[in-house]
């Protein structure tokens, strides 16, 4: 993939895209919430969501003032959130997994999609991830260290627009992006045939496939397409294709030095078996009503610090829907933990440094990876804690899940409303 960008990017394609794209994208809030959106349309895979709606939109937001730090946030916000809630996604085989296994461990014989089903509406924390980062985007409000990153790149001056680009070099950046996609989701509905069956269910099916191979496969199209695209309407020789293959990957070498080193941590914690020595030391000692919320503290930290979500969940679900069973017989509770437990890994995902969608959403936007953290920190906390007070707190007491998601929602509005201020008027006032 990084070697198609750079195709992408030398022969100015995603120039001429950006040239066409900011017909609509005029302005600073338009600019971020087509880049919302765009996260929101990538639903199917978290690393395909970092790349491609990082790489795509950088151009757009360079030209519109908008930091890079801004961009990452929202790529960041709407990437693993959008992939545990979607109901087609890589996340949601592996999901729905897990908890079928739990279930019938605790001896309970239910269908583990439909559990997965009636359990979304208590996943607080990617619903109001999602909105947070929608609430800073229509808003334009800011708070925390993305203020004064915000306040940079307004005083900055934007490059020239120059003479309009040649249209047929938009399909430079068009073509490889949608190839990207479109390969990307067809190898995943055909592994997932061959490996589910074609009468199976659309998440078996997805669930079925290896995601990775099919991010190959997409990558692979994209790359082909781009280098044959940029020879045929010149917009690079045949000598440069190479070239700029090479430029891309040794862009990529700091940051994939960084994500071996955190999977490589995250094996060597769960080797240890930390997190179940917590839980299983934690479990008899906690009341029902506070076991969400405890789940949902307990696998944000262990995700924070392993920096993977689906090996905290798991460690975790197997541990937390036996127990929350133990405590009350209804599955009420057991839906709530679960719930909790997914939120959980979530949010300690999109805070952790380590993080793999950390790290591609700061090398996809461009973002220094320690900004990117930093400036997300105070956003993703406020998701959490909002989470925690009006949505694992009460849902232990039974209260219903859809009005906490709107009590939630509020919440973080009055938050952003509250707490925020314009960049632009920090800039003048400095």
């Amino acid at each position: 993939v990084a070697g198609t960008l750079e195709i992408v990017s030398q022969g100015r394609g995603t120039h001429a895209l950006v040239q066409r794209v900011t017909r609509w994208a005029h302005t600073r809030k338009s600019g971020m919430l087509t880049t919302w959106g765009a996260g929101m349309l990538v639903f199917f895979d978290d690393y395909a969501n970092c790349l491609i709606v990082g790489n795509s939109m950088r151009a757009v937001c360079d030209r519109l003032r908008i930091s890079r730090e801004k961009l990452a946030y929202l790529v960041d916000s709407t990437a693993a959130p959008m992939a545990t809630l979607a109901l087609v996604s890589t996340w949601i085989g592996y999901e729905v997994s897990l908890m079928g296994d739990a279930l019938k461990s605790a001896g309970v014989e239910t269908n583990a999609y439909a559990f997965f089903l009636e359990g979304l509406p208590y996943r607080f924390y990617p619903f109001l991830a999602l909105f947070f980062g929608l609430s800073i985007a229509w808003s334009g409000r800011d708070f925390g260290p993305m203020v004064d990153a915000e306040a940079n790149a307004l005083s900055t001056k934007p490059e020239p627009d120059g003479e309009p680009l040649p249209g047929r070099l938009a399909w430079l950046a068009a073509v490889p992006i949608g190839a990207l996609v479109g390969v990307t989701g067809a190898s995943l509905w055909v592994q997932g045939t061959q490996s589910a069956g074609s009468n199976a269910r659309l998440f078996e099916i997805i669930g079925g496939a290896d995601g990775y191979d099919a991010m190959l496969h997409g990558s692979i199209a994209a790359l082909a397409l781009a280098s044959i695209l940029a020879v045929v309407l010149r917009a690079l020789s045949v000598k440069e294709v190479p070239e700029a293959v090479l430029t891309g990957i040794r862009n990529l070498v700091e940051a994939m030095c960084v994500l071996f080193l955190a999977w490589a941590l995250g094996t060597a914690i769960g080797n240890l078996d930390a997190a179940g020595y917590l839980v299983s030391a934690l479990g008899p000692t906690v009341p029902g009503w506070l076991l969400p919320t405890v789940v949902f503290t307990l696998s944000a930290a262990i995700a924070f610090a392993t920096g993977t979500s689906f090996g905290t969940m798991a460690v975790i679900i197997p541990l937390a829907i036996p127990l929350a069973l133990a405590i009350e017989p209804t599955t009420t509770l057991a839906l709530a933990t679960s719930a909790a437990v997914l939120s959980g890994a979530t949010w300690g995902d999109h805070c952790s440094p380590i993080s793999d969608t950390t790290i591609l959403s700061s090398t996809g936007t461009g973002c220094d990876h320690a900004a990117h953290v930093a400036t997300q920190l105070p956003y993703a906390l406020s998701a959490g804690l909002v989470s925690i007070l009006f949505g694992t707190i009460p849902a232990g007491f039974g209260v219903n899940p859809w009005l906490l998601l709107l009590l939630g929602c509020a919440g973080c509005a009055l938050i952003v409303r509250t707490v925020g201020k314009r960049p632009a008027m920090a800039t003048l006032s400095s």
